[in-house]
């Protein structure tokens, strides 16, 4: 019959205590850094009372509603927690293992030689410290990544939202012109009856204003196909409401070598190609780190029933580096970081013919809608009250009178017209050249 010796009961005892107590000593250290790994990137929009109870809705409180309502935003937030949450994981060190080891159990009957054991690895060469600086670097490009999305995001939401403000701008005038041509209508409708005017007059009145009644609808469809883009950006109703925009900032001047500088200095696409070069140089650094071999150590103690000895006993094993010394991860580590540094010079490349590009067609778009709104559109007004004048005192005709209408209306539509294609450039250039919100890549981890 085996004999089991209370000694033996109390070593394994210990060794599991042991192995418990280190076990959740590592497990404290998420719980204490829970706080920074779950810190969100962004902090939470905070309206204020009244941002959408009533009043017109400001560029800054969509932007806000944007940013809390962006799934892919939060999506790639997801990442980068998961991203800070693997940096700690892979810095951890491996846990001790005991056991129970028995030897020579039945020979002349007797119990032979029972224990216990402790084993541990030895990570070598800075691999865990390698390991999580690659971790902690790809986290950091997922940041950039965020910031990116974000940019775009945001170029999205402005944009949309000027495309809104100019269309209600649009209604505005549209509605204008239409009661101008309504009065006009029923007042030579009256001349008419009255025997004082012309048939034609009339006739023509009517047409200008159908016409004008016309224009007012296309440009309250157009009012609602803007909020419907601007809608799923912000989390509002579809449904249109007041804006009120600054539509000088849209004529605001900036130099070309300002321009430049800025976008290359800032550019979160930028930054995120920076990231990833640190990346691939930590992941060179740790590749080069496996190649040095881990030592593995196991410590027993047995009790020997045939002698009524204790006995120890000590094995340390260290892999041979013969064939295998991780070369190939090492070469295609070091390719990977090649490629990453040719892929942020691509982009500065693109990013300064993209830049050329828009730009040229910024500037274009901003003389033509200065033009218009500081001199052309002046004139127009002018002309339009004069006209006005001028027919109650009787001294221009009805017919000129539908012809100054009708050219201080094409006129407005033409410089809201520059306005919107001014908008389209100067939200790229406010934005870094990014827009198209969800299109960020999602490689993770």
């Amino acid at each position: 019959m085996l004999r089991i010796r209370p000694g033996l009961v109390c070593l394994l005892s210990l060794g599991l205590m042991l192995g418990e107590a280190r076990c959740v000593a590592q497990q404290a250290s998420p719980e204490l850094a829970e706080t920074a790994l779950t810190a969100p990137l962004a902090a939470e929009p905070v309206l204020r009372e009244g941002d959408l109870s009533g009043g017109a809705l400001t560029l800054t409180t969509v932007e806000e509603l944007a940013i809390g309502a962006s799934a892919s935003l939060q999506a790639i937030e997801a990442r980068v927690r998961a991203a800070r949450w693997h940096c700690l994981q892979v810095g951890l060190r491996p846990n001790p293992s005991v056991g129970y080891v028995a030897a020579e159990v039945g020979n002349e009957g007797l119990a032979g030689q029972q224990g216990a054991f402790v084993s541990q690895q030895f990570v070598r060469g800075g691999k865990l410290t390698y390991a999580q600086a690659v971790a902690s670097k790809e986290a950091r490009r997922l940041e950039q990544e965020f910031g990116v999305e974000r940019m775009r995001l945001l170029t999205d939401v402005r944009t949309a939202y000027y495309d809104a403000y100019l269309a209600q701008l649009e209604v505005e005038l549209s509605e204008r012109l239409t009661e101008l041509s309504r009065r006009a209508s029923e007042a030579s409708r009256r001349l008419l009856e009255a025997g004082e005017g012309k048939r034609t007059d009339a006739l023509l009145a009517e047409i200008e204003a159908q016409r004008a009644d016309a224009s007012r609808r296309s440009a309250n469809q157009l009012l609602l196909a803007s909020w419907r883009r601007l809608a799923p950006l912000t989390g509002l109703s579809a449904t249109p409401q007041p804006l009120n925009a600054d539509r000088d900032a849209l004529l605001r001047e900036t130099d070309w070598a300002t321009t430049q500088t800025q976008i290359l200095a800032t550019s979160p696409e930028l930054a995120a190609r920076l990231a990833a070069i640190d990346r691939a140089r930590c992941e060179v650094a740790y590749q080069r780190s496996v190649a040095v071999p881990d030592v593995s150590t196991q410590f027993s103690v047995q009790y020997d029933d045939s002698t009524n000895y204790t006995v120890a006993g000590v094995q340390i094993g260290v892999p041979l580096q013969i064939w295998n010394r991780n070369q190939g991860a090492i070469g295609r580590a070091q390719a990977e970081l090649t490629a990453a540094q040719r892929d942020l010079e691509a982009k500065e490349q693109t990013l300064e013919r993209e830049l050329a590009a828009v730009y040229g067609r910024f500037q274009a778009a901003r003389e033509r809608a200065e033009a218009l709104s500081k001199e052309v559109l002046p004139r127009a007004q002018e002309n339009l009250d004069l006209a006005a004048e001028g027919y109650q005192a009787g001294e221009i005709n009805f017919l000129d009178l539908l012809t100054v209408q009708r050219t201080f209306f094409e006129v407005n539509l033409e410089s809201l017209a520059a306005l919107r294609e001014l908008n389209t450039t100067a939200q790229l250039l406010r934005g870094g050249l990014l827009a198209g919100s969800g299109a960020t890549s999602s490689e993770g981890l």
